[in-house]
């Protein structure tokens, strides 16, 4: 990815090329997380970029169904767990609600993507608290 000292070689003519435009709206994304989080974001949002560029999809033309069939690869193509699929489709949904605050695209194309059913019981993204926790949450009671 990039780095912030690299920004500053982005040509201010407004005529800036496709990669170029892309690369910044991802630093501007990652640019919300710090450490490990960031490590984790960057990684699932080069998953979909990479399903975008496989595909001759460029990601800031992308709409509702190249979502829904990108959820559908992972689903049935890759077989990620319920909670992978919804963790790693909230990356894409951050990044292009970050593109329309930033005015690169009128709005995000992840609005009204139905997103897979978590189980409750999910250590990701259920309600169950993990076991070495417990204790520590009892004395909250």
């Amino acid at each position: 990815m990039m780095n912030f000292t690299e920004l500053a070689s982005i040509p201010s003519d407004g005529l800036v090329p496709f990669t170029d435009q892309l690369r910044l709206a991802v630093a501007a994304y990652l640019a919300r997380f710090e450490g490990s989080s960031r490590d984790h974001t960057e990684s699932d949002l080069r998953c979909f970029l990479a399903w975008c560029a496989e595909r001759g999809l460029d990601p800031r033309a992308a709409r509702r169904p190249h979502l829904d069939l990108y959820i559908r690869w992972m689903q049935e193509i890759r077989r990620f767990k319920p909670s992978t699929v919804s963790r790693r489709f909230s990356v894409a949904a951050g990044f292009y609600r970050t593109c329309a605050i930033d005015g690169l695209l009128e709005r995000s194309p992840a609005e009204h993507v139905r997103r897979p059913t978590v189980p409750a019981e999910s250590p990701t993204l259920g309600g169950r608290i993990p076991r070495r926790f417990q204790s520590c949450t009892a004395d909250l009671a």
